[in-house]
């Protein structure tokens, strides 16, 4: 099974973590949000993947490869940020006439992905929105979908696109993109996937969707903090090893060689290999590897890779009703 997964964003709204990190690499419960994704794939029968890199895309190709050695990973390099229909055509000389998965890099979800495999029909995964006019949605008569539109001005549709697509035929989908892009039609000023999705609907290839259980997003720092603490309290990640003179609060997923001394570490927290914390309370954060933290007190925040923060401890002679923050 073949899969494709873009992954050329630059992570404007992650920095400055992504200036070195790419977002797909960031880490928490126990692997990245790409690890994470991979894991759900592979466990489907995916045994082909194609990533459309672009920003730090050689550290995504090299990491893909190093963690999932008995898949076979290419990849396109995308350099004109024109639309997820262009980023996905960069594949179209590594995609066959067989089913293609499109999974969208920096969306974590759980769901069976067996639904999205169909011989008779291509499917769409969906979930129920607030707001659906930031979404690309479906509009369906309860079978099979009946139009497609990309961020619809007036409600047509609670159904949004969650960024998995499964298509009995990768060629065909090929094929569409290539025309909407010598047809130079533009959504919002960019190639859209769904309005590739659309044209192969009017030429008679049926759509089906699929209800997705959860749907995670990993696009804002608030975001990925929300996403790790789900994660966490469904049991992904490693378990911590006894760490003597300090307290560990879970659910936490902290890797086998971190080091941990006099400190409070956890609920939600994620930390990296390599990383000491010394002297520091630590909830609701992820710790990237490498890193040293001492006497600090942290919280709802996100840290990368071979950082080194410390702080000072304090003495205080407070009265009484006073608040303090340190």
């Amino acid at each position: 099974m073949h899969a494709i997964i873009p992954v050329a964003g630059k992570g404007t709204r992650m920095r400055p973590l992504t200036w070195s990190v790419p977002k797909v690499l960031i880490r928490l419960a126990g692997n990245t949000v790409l690890g994470h994704i991979i894991d759900e794939l592979t466990a489907s029968g995916v045994d082909h993947i194609t990533l459309i890199v672009g920003y730090l895309g050689d550290e995504i190709v090299k990491w893909t490869r190093d963690n999932y050695p008995d898949i076979e990973v290419d990849y396109a390099v995308q350099e004109k940020m024109d639309g997820l229909a262009s980023a996905i055509y960069l594949a179209s000389h590594m995609t066959g006439d067989g089913q293609t998965l499109v999974v969208l890099g920096d969306t974590l979800f759980r769901a069976d992905l067996s639904l999205a495999y169909s011989d008779k029909s291509n499917m769409i995964a969906v979930k129920k929105v607030k707001d659906p006019r930031r979404f690309g949605v479906v509009v369906h008569d309860g079978g099979s979908v009946k139009r497609l539109v990309e961020k619809p001005t007036e409600f047509i549709s609670d159904l949004a696109i969650v960024g998995i697509y499964g298509f009995s035929s990768g060629s065909v989908l090929m094929n569409a993109i290539s025309r909407l892009i010598g047809s130079g039609k533009k959504t919002g000023g960019e190639f859209q996937l769904t309005d590739a999705m659309q044209l192969m609907l009017e030429e008679g290839h049926p759509f089906g969707c699929f209800e997705v259980e959860d749907w995670y997003d990993c696009g804002k720092p608030e975001t990925v903090l929300e996403t790790n603490r789900i994660l966490l309290d469904r049991g992904k990640g490693s378990s911590p090893r006894v760490y003597e003179g300090a307290v560990i609060v879970p659910p936490v997923s902290i890797e086998a060689d971190v080091e941990i001394y006099s400190s409070i570490v956890g609920p939600y927290v994620s930390v990296a290999s390599g990383t000491e914390i010394r002297g520091s309370i630590v909830s609701n954060s992820i710790i990237g590897s490498g890193t040293c933290l001492r006497n600090v007190h942290i919280r709802d925040s996100i840290i990368g890779n071979e950082a080194d923060i410390s702080g000072t401890p304090a003495s205080i002679n407070a009265g009484s009703s006073c608040r303090i923050e340190i």
